[in-house]
Order: structure tokens, then sequence, then C-alpha cells
């Protein structure tokens, strides 16, 4: 066993702690008789998971002394083989602790990661392993085998039995056919049965307690879905192969034995805040395979599918050709915009090799790179699949730096596989991958880390047939961002109250002001970050697009200030000495006190960009103010309805330093 060191508060808490997992082991009947039984606890002694092994695989987690998942059955099944679980004899077990840093090639959230754990790996007589982690943020665990040839993978049980009195933000989906781009439910466990769907990640409510389940390292295997047995257990559900007749499939997925299997997160937070904390996903996910990692280039990128490239004031006719994706270049070159992005239209959907007729691809990216801006394409993930190293190749020698793959609208296994496929494939021509219509981040952005981001969330888009509220906007960053990097696009300019609103595809509006949509680039997490609309109506209003092209899009560190689901966030992040502060509200207008003891000493300029005085009637409005502040100050963040609230803070010393270097 691993020795841990405890202080004497500590020593007294988990003695207490351990009276009580004993107690409640004691009078459940599933952890008695003549069960193998083993428990892991986090490095600080908080979590505990308790296994039991006899007819089934059983495991029980209790944070701070209380139950939080009842014993749960864990198992694979498969076609012809021994099922991973059933009838199971450890016959070596072994814990070892962990405690290192990482430190992740894109530095999304912040520039070094804990990576600190105490882990149980049980050996079963069968052939196979099962391990468990206790990370302080929560717990993990997943099967492995060293057995030979492949097996046909008929069911997962994936069993979460939450006690009475839990409540869900669920990810609610039609079918496993989808683009993941849920709305958060609130709803009681019990009232989620077999007729539900739901995605991950998904977050549970138990008791006070944050519970967030996902998984990571997903790799040649179907992903993990959501149903509820309707007493208040969840269990885990995966789609069959959409490339074949579902009729004549009698297995989910095949699979190599000698592997590890996908691991599957419990994330823990006694509050709202500390789920931010929690960047398991990225730990347990596979080491980066990319060796040189300096062609990555985190940053913003112009786009032009939202606004249907709607220009005025233009002398060329407006629309998917070659003027127009110079235009493109000339805004992001003139506001410190890194790339700009050609979507849908500038190939055929089936051949992605042929460049049409209206499109210079040649003069386009020499046009751009001429002005120091790069150039991304949109490809379908079929047509690419047929060439992917064609295209590839090609698209390296044409000088694209990144591609967005889309509608793979799956995780059944061959799709996943594809993910893989494509990320190596890109890494190898040395291009980036922006996934749409896809899954939730699942660990292949730290194994290639050229994958920049991804949607797999219901983002800015979705105004142009739905609405987007500020509500779910202030759902994704506590459920969807803890899994990974969000492409939600941001930087809507048409921006509007209820009582205003319009569905209207070619012009579409945000449900928030404009101040909330400039806050998102700080709150929310993507080294590539979209400006969705127009280039003419940036140019209209400035200050918009220079201040957004100011805001770092990976980051050293991060303090969250105010935190409460749903309702509001605010969050401090530093890039070098600089730090940026975001605040968004839902549909209630909201003040809050920023307290400013994250700096350092000395002064600093205050830049701020908030919702102007009528911006309760006009979503539009908003005001820049300028101030100097030190560490102690603090300022009262006022937003309206929908609202929200950005600043920039910058040493002084920084400013003197860069006016003398003009000089």
């Amino acid at each position: 066993m691993w020795q841990l060191k405890l202080s004497k508060k500590q020593s007294t808490k988990r003695k207490i702690i351990q009276k009580s997992l004993l107690l409640a082991a004691f009078i459940l009947p599933s952890f008695c008789g003549i069960a193998q039984k083993y428990n892991l606890v986090s490095p600080d002694g908080s979590i505990k998971v308790n296994i039991a092994i006899d007819k089934t695989i059983q495991y029980q987690v209790l944070v701070d002394g209380r139950e939080i998942i009842k014993p749960s059955a864990i198992a694979m099944s498969f076609e012809n083989h021994s099922d991973y679980g059933a009838n199971g004899r450890v016959i070596n077990s072994r814990t070892t602790t962990v405690n290192e840093t990482l430190t992740p090639v894109l530095k999304v959230r912040t520039a070094k990661i804990s990576n600190h754990y105490n882990q149980l790996k049980l050996d079963f007589k069968q052939g196979y392993s099962l391990s468990f982690r206790a990370f302080d943020q929560g717990i993990a665990y997943r099967f492995s085998s060293k057995l030979l040839g492949q097996a046909k993978l008929t069911e997962e049980q994936a069993n979460f039995n939450f006690v009475d009195g839990t409540f869900s933000y669920f990810p609610f989906e039609k079918n496993f056919k989808t683009a993941t781009q849920p709305k958060f439910t609130l709803t009681t466990v019990k009232g989620i049965d077999s007729a539900a769907l739901g995605s991950l990640p998904a977050l549970f409510v138990v008791n006070g307690i944050n519970v967030l389940l996902t998984e990571t390292d997903l790799q040649s295997f179907p992903g993990l879905w959501l149903k509820g047995k309707g007493d208040g257990g969840i269990y885990g559900v995966h789609p069959a192969d959409l490339d074949v007749n579902e009729k004549d499939l009698t297995h989910l997925a095949i699979v190599d034995r000698n592997r590890t299997f996908p691991w599957r997160i419990i994330g823990v937070a006694r509050s709202d805040a500390q789920l931010l904390n929690n960047q398991m996903s990225y730990a347990l996910a596979q080491p980066s395979k990319i060796k040189d990692n300096t062609w990555i280039k985190p940053g913003k990128i112009a786009w032009d599918w939202y606004n249907e490239n709607n220009l005025k004031g233009v002398d060329f006719i407006a629309g998917i050709n070659t003027a127009t994706y110079k235009y493109y270049a000339d805004f992001a070159a003139d506001f410190a915009i890194e790339n700009i992005l050609i979507d849908d239209g500038w190939s055929s959907q089936e051949d992605v090799l042929t460049v049409l007729p209206n499109i210079d691809m040649a003069e386009i990216i020499h046009h751009a790179n001429s002005k120091g801006v790069n150039v991304q394409l949109w490809v379908p993930w079929k047509a690419l699949d047929k060439n992917l190293e064609a295209a590839m190749k090609l698209y390296s020698d044409w000088g694209i730096t990144g591609v967005k793959i889309d509608f793979m609208n799956s995780d059944s296994q061959k799709r996943v596989d594809f993910y893989w496929r494509a990320a190596a494939m890109a890494a190898k021509y040395k291009i980036m991958v922006n996934f749409h219509g896809s899954y939730k981040p699942a660990g292949i952005h730290r194994t290639y880390p050229n994958v920049m981001t991804r949607e797999g969330v219901r983002g800015l888009e979705n105004n142009k047939w739905s609405e987007v509220t500020a509500s779910h906007n202030l759902h994704l960053p506590f459920i969807r961002m803890i899994a990974g990097p969000m492409d939600y696009t941001p930087g809507a300019m048409r921006n509007s109250h209820k009582k205003s609103f319009n569905k209207v595809w070619s012009k579409p509006m945000s449900l928030t002001t404009r101040a909330h949509q400039v806050a998102m680039y700080v709150l929310y997490e993507s080294p590539l970050q979209m400006l969705a609309d127009t280039p003419t109506s940036y140019r209209a209003d400035p200050e918009i697009p220079k201040f957004i092209a100011a805001i770092p899009t990976v980051w050293d560190d991060f303090q969250v200030l105010h935190a409460n689901i749903g309702h509001y966030l605010s969050i401090a992040r530093r890039s070098g000495e600089d730090w940026f502060v975001g605040a968004m509200t839902n549909e209630q207008k909201r003040q809050l006190t920023l307290n400013l003891d994250f700096l350092d000493d000395g002064d600093y300029q205050l830049t701020i960009l908030q919702d102007g005085i009528n911006a309760e009637n006009h979503a539009e409005d908003y005001k820049i103010i300028t101030q100097k502040v030190k560490k102690g100050d603090s300022l009262d963040i006022n937003m309206a309805s929908s609202g929200g609230w950005i600043a920039k803070i910058t040493p002084i010393k920084q400013q003197l330093i860069a006016l003398n270097n003009k000089r």
C-alpha cells in the first residue's frame, strides 16, 4: 500500500470518514458474504471508492464520508468469450501513487496541470484487469486486457446508482445519430427512464455535490451514452455501427483484446466553481504523439458560413468567390486575426480535391499570406476519408494550415476510428483540425494536439433556426467545457432581447447583449476561436474586433470569481502578466463585486467593455471605460439581462515599455 503523509487534522478527519465507510459497508448486502473487497482513497483522503468482487464487480463512491453512488455493477460482455466482470477472481492487486505536473502543448486552461492520483489495479484470473484512479477531483476506472485476438463487444455494463434526491442537468438526445448539441434540462434522476437518451458529459447534483460523468481516451470503441432506470440509477449504452444495417448487428464493436479501454470519469466538485478545476479528461488521455509542435498555432479565425457573406459597401458581388475571401483576409490583417476560414462551397461535397471555378485558391492563399494571415478549409468527412492522405498532402502543398471537418454525427466505433485517422494524417502534413458535427472531447486533443477544438456544443449558429438562451450559455462552462475545448463560434454583432428576437437564417442575431458575446472570448475555452459575424459588421464598429483580437485563446492560469450554474459566471484568466476578466449573466440583470486580490503589486491599466446604460432595451448598447487600478481594489460589475462584462488588466510598466519602443 502507498503511504500518505497526513496532518493531525487530516488524520482525524480520515479516521472519521473510515468509520463512516465501514458502517456503510456493513449495512449494504451486496458488500457482504465472501466477496473480495478493496478500497481506494483520493490523495486528500476525502473521496473513496469501495470495490466488491463476487459474482459481479461492484463499486461504491463516497465523498466526505457520505455515499453519493450506491453499489453499482460494471462489466464488459463479448460474444463467445468470457465476460469481464462475471464471476471474476482477483489474483493480484497493486497500488501506486503518482504526483506529477503535466505541461500541455496547448495550455488551454492552464500552462501546467497537476496529475496527482492514487491507483488500484486488479488483475483477474480470467486474463483481464481493472484499474481505478482516485483524484482529489473524482474517480475514474477502466478495463484492460493482454489477451490475444479480437472479440465482438455485445454490451458494456456501466452503472451509476445515485442516492435518493439526486437531480441532473441532463443532455437529452433524440437518437445516436446527432451532432451532439443538447440543451441541459434540469430534472430529477428518478424521472430519467430507459426511454430517455443522454449524451456526455452530464452533470448530476447529489446532496449538494456536483458529479460530472464523462469519458476519455476513447479509441477504437463506441462512445458512452446514458439512459435511466427510473429509480435513480443511470446506466451506459452505446451506438451501433451506423455504416451497416442495424438489424443485422449482433455486436456494438469488434475490438482487439490486447488493449486498454476508455476511462469512465466520475468528476466530483463541492461547489459550482470547483467544477472548472477538473482536468481529468486531459490527464487520463494518452500523451502527445507529435514530436515537433512548433507549427501548432492557437489564435482566432474569421468565419463566413454563419453570416452567409452578407457584406455591404464593397465593390464586388459577395459570395463564395475569390474577391470575398481576399476581403476576409484584408479584414483579418487589419485587426490582427491570424486566420480566415473558407467554409462549405469551395468544392463539391463529393470531391474535396477539386476547387470549383468561382474560387482561385492559389490567389486567395497568396493574398492572405502576404498579409500575415493563414487560410483554413471546411471539408465534409465522408469525401475527405475517401482520399484522406491525398487531400491532406494537397492542402499542405497549397499552404492550408487547418481543416474544419464536418458532419460525422456519430461516435460509433468506425466513426471514432475516423477521428483518430484524420488527426494522425493531418499531423503528418502539419495541419490543424477543428471537428464539427462531432461528439464531445474525449482525449484526442492531448494525444494529437493539432486537434485544436471541436463543436459538440449547442452554439451560436443555432440562432439561425432556433434560440440559444443566456441560461444555456451559462450551463456550458460547467458541463460541456469540462470535457475539453468547444467551438461555440461567438461574436454576433446583431444582438437582441426576447421581445425583438427573430430567427433569420441569412442575418442571424444573438439572444444576448453585445457585451455577453464578447465575454465568451474570455469565459469559453477554445485554442482556435471564431469571429462569426461579417467583416463589414465588425468594421462598422471597430472597437469590438479590436477588443476581441487582444484576448488570448490559451492561458497560463485562471481563478473562478463567481459561479452559479445557469445563472452567472466570472473568471479571471492570466496570460503572461496580463489578466482578462469575463463575466456573463442569464436572463436576470445582475451586479457582482470584483475584488482585484489576484493581481500582483503595482499599478495596472484597466480597460472595461460593459453593457451600456440602455442595454436593457437595446442589446447592442455597450460602453468602454479605462482607469487605473491596483491589487486590493474592488469594482462593481453591472450586467443587463442576458448581459456581460469584460476587462483587460495590464501592468502600467508594460505600456510604458511599449510606448518607448514605438518612439
